[in-house]
């Protein structure tokens, strides 16, 4: 428990601010109890500030309010998305600076660099916690199956933290989206490794250019001031960013497939695996890898350079890092009989689609179904350029629903189609399953093999529709309709 004068000592002048022992910190005001603090803030969707009297009944004995108030116990605070996170990180007593804590943000990749990173930590006897999109876990146990947000808001975070040094765990890894860098949620946080997985278009619903996209990302490294920053250069602002903080930071690490790097990968593919070759400052080491994606194979590299910088020798990790497994829905294969396949992926951005389908391409001789959505309530602009992307390097493609949350799934499929010529090789099925089972009964029926691409959705075990949380999981899916 902590004073309110301890957590908060420069609110201490405004008027109205109480000086007494707060029990626990809230930005839901469902969740408010006794001497208890709630932070009512104004977000995109709903104001915080339209819940005070709530707060109150629940027994909130101080309100942070970024709006002028002018009542009893409700102080304003001007800054306060930025002041939460260092609040929180007090109240919590500060656990991130007690864990080595690795960060990693980026378009894509950013859970598999997150759970290979705690895995490896493992392997070396390690005690290791992480949030990822997928779950959290502390020390291998997994605590949730998913979290609400990638990046949650600061108070779950340091009372997550706090959680894992008191299980003994001195390693933390999470994942920083551009939408939690832009709304101040890692504020307050001491982070030791941060990371770039990869850059390309997404979210310009929210951040509504990529120039402003490339500032969100760019927070970590150039405000939250990682002791040391890994950047991987294969993408225009990754090669920048890479530029821009070399100039004013000398722990600042580079890895690429394509290019000369501090840690420079190149692969070969053998049945279902990728073997790496991997140079470093300290020599080349070689490894194998349970995926056929070298662009998973990068985000797992990433997590090995972190642990290498720390002071683990890069051929006792390529010793380990081939018993990892990677996250559920990332190119997870699935065999359908004797001769087709179907990989499950998250993709839902044109540079995933686009990847994905080329690694798939790379791998298998035949024909290649990509089954796909957008989700609605999102950016709008990818939808035909993910079109584009399917017709051209798939055979086949079946447009059918992801998320279509609030939008009509019909206009969001018209609009996928809009990027495509060719419609003779496009049917669009907006019942996620019955496009699944059309996409497995063509490929049946087909000579030679088949490949689907499961996109979209991967790990996910539920479809957003309307107001509408609807149980479905594109992989227990497949199985079903192959027993059938």
């Amino acid at each position: 428990m902590k004073n309110s004068l301890q957590i908060m000592p420069e609110l201490s002048g405004q008027k109205y601010f109480s000086d007494f022992n707060v029990n626990s910190l809230h930005i839901d005001s469902r969740e408010v109890k006794e001497e208890g603090v709630f932070f009512a803030i104004k977000g995109n969707r709903l104001n915080g500030n339209d819940f005070i009297e709530e707060a109150v009944a629940r027994g909130a004995a101080l309100i942070i309010s970024d709006e002028h108030r002018n009542k009893k116990n409700i102080v304003y605070c001007n800054y306060l998305r930025e002041y939460l996170g260092i609040v929180a990180s007090r109240f919590f007593s500060d656990p991130s600076k007690k864990l080595t804590t690795f960060c990693a943000t980026g378009t894509n990749g950013k859970t598999t660099s997150v759970e290979s990173f705690a895995q490896l930590c493992k392997k070396l006897g390690y005690k290791c916690g992480y949030l990822s999109t997928i779950g959290k876990s502390i020390n291998g146990n997994k605590i949730e199956e998913s979290t609400t947000l990638t990046t949650p808001d600061p108070i779950y975070l340091n009372h997550s933290f706090s959680e894992m040094v008191l299980n003994g765990s001195t390693y933390a890894a999470i994942e920083a989206s551009s939408h939690g860098l832009d709304q101040n949620r890692l504020n307050g946080i001491d982070i030791d490794y941060g990371v770039l997985t990869s850059f390309s278009q997404d979210h310009l619903d929210y951040h509504e250019s990529i120039k402003n996209y490339e500032e969100a990302k760019s927070i970590l490294f150039k405000k939250l001031n990682p002791k040391n920053s890994i950047i991987q250069i294969d993408s225009d602002f990754g090669q920048r960013l890479y530029k821009d903080i070399a100039g004013i930071n000398q722990n600042v690490f580079c890895v690429s497939l394509t290019k000369d790097s501090d840690y420079f990968a190149d692969f070969k593919r053998d049945k279902g695996q990728l073997n790496v070759s991997l140079k470093s400052p300290y020599g080349v080491d070689e490894f194998s890898l349970s995926t056929v994606s070298k662009y998973l194979a990068s985000n797992v590299i990433c997590s090995m350079v972190a642990l290498n910088i720390e002071g683990v020798k890069m051929n006792r990790l390529a010793e380990i890092v081939s018993e990892i497994s990677f996250p559920s829905g990332r190119l997870e294969r699935i065999s359908i009989g004797k001769k087709d396949v179907c990989y499950l992926d998250y993709a839902h951005t044109p540079d995933a689609l686009k990847n994905a389908l080329n690694e798939i391409r790379d791998n298998h001789e035949g024909q290649i179904w990509c089954v796909f959505g957008c989700g609605g309530d999102r950016d709008k602009d990818k939808r035909p350029i993910m079109g584009a992307i399917a017709e051209k390097y798939s055979d086949h493609v079946v447009v059918t629903d992801d998320n279509p949350r609030n939008e009509s799934s019909k206009k969001i499929i018209n609009d996928i189609l809009a990027g495509i010529n060719e419609t003779s090789k496009v049917h669009s099925i907006s019942d996620r399953k019955k496009a699944i089972k059309f996409a497995l009964e063509e490929m049946e029926s087909r000579e030679g093999k088949n490949i689907m691409l499961l996109a979209g959705k991967g790990h996910e075990n539920y479809q957003l529709i309307g107001p509408d949380k609807n149980y479905f999981d594109d992989k227990k899916t497949v199985i079903s309709l192959l027993k059938k």
